[in-house]
């Protein structure tokens, strides 16, 4: 595991030295408002490609752990229909970060972002064909879904937090409760960011060299996939 960890790292930080997450604190206002558009189409399909997994997942215990997870997005504290999805949320905090209303609903998935959507679905698809279905469905969800995404959302915060502070509903609590806070040799069932309980989950089924392999192979590709993303907010040399 601890090998697993560096090379997970090793991602993390190339991913995070993106140049259109480095240079986020430099960009104009109107292309911040077009990278928070266009990452809320990303958002959007969130719990798509949880259900799609949930599908094709065949272990039971990784299923009840992505249906906790997913069913989180859309609380009930109080009385039915009155508690925000988190996809309301995260419009009350791109409107309070000055992005005009009239501007987010006429806003449309770019070709680039249509084609990270489709390719994260296809590897989801995949995955459930593999011999280590569930290995590889359980690594696309933690770190698609919520490890590389706490990343993407600290390093957003970074510009979008002196703005938000403490009133933001949605970017800081994803960035925390999303986060990988133990390295996966140091799984622990009390963990709860969602990174580490799909976390604990995957070091109790990667029991050989292939399953490990598998699981490096899974998040190269996540990471090629998010790297596509964000290539399009970099100028063209």
């Amino acid at each position: 595991m601890r090998e697993l960890d560096e090379f997970e790292d090793g991602l993390i930080e190339r991913f995070r030295n993106h140049p259109a997450l480095r240079g986020v604190t430099e960009l104009p206002v109107e292309d911040l408002h077009a990278v928070l558009l266009q990452r809320r189409f990303l958002s959007l399909a969130f719990t798509m490609a949880y259900d799609l997994a949930i599908d094709l997942l065949t272990d039971e215990q990784s299923k009840r752990i992505a249906r906790v997870i997913v069913r989180e997005e859309y609380p009930d504290n109080t009385s039915p229909g009155s508690t925000p999805s988190h996809r309301e949320d995260l419009m009350t905090d791109i409107l309070a970060l000055g992005v005009p209303r009239e501007v987010l609903v006429r806003s449309r998935k770019s070709l680039a972002t249509s084609a990270c959507l489709d390719t994260t679905m296809e590897l989801i698809a995949s995955a459930g064909d593999s011999k280590y279905a569930d290995i590889e469905l359980l690594t696309i969800l933690r770190f698609w879904g919520e490890v590389l995404v706490s990343v993407e959302y600290g390093e957003l915060w970074r510009r979008i937090g002196p703005v938000l502070g403490d009133k933001s509903v949605f970017y800081y609590p994803h960035h925390v409760h999303d986060a990988k806070s133990r390295p996966l040799a140091a799984a622990s069932p009390l963990s709860l960011t969602h990174s580490d309980q799909l976390g604990l989950r995957l070091v109790q089924l990667i029991d050989s060299s292939e399953a490990r392999e598998r699981f490096r192979e899974t998040e190269e590709a996540v990471v090629a996939v998010k790297t596509a993303f964000y290539d399009q907010f970099v100028p063209a040399s």
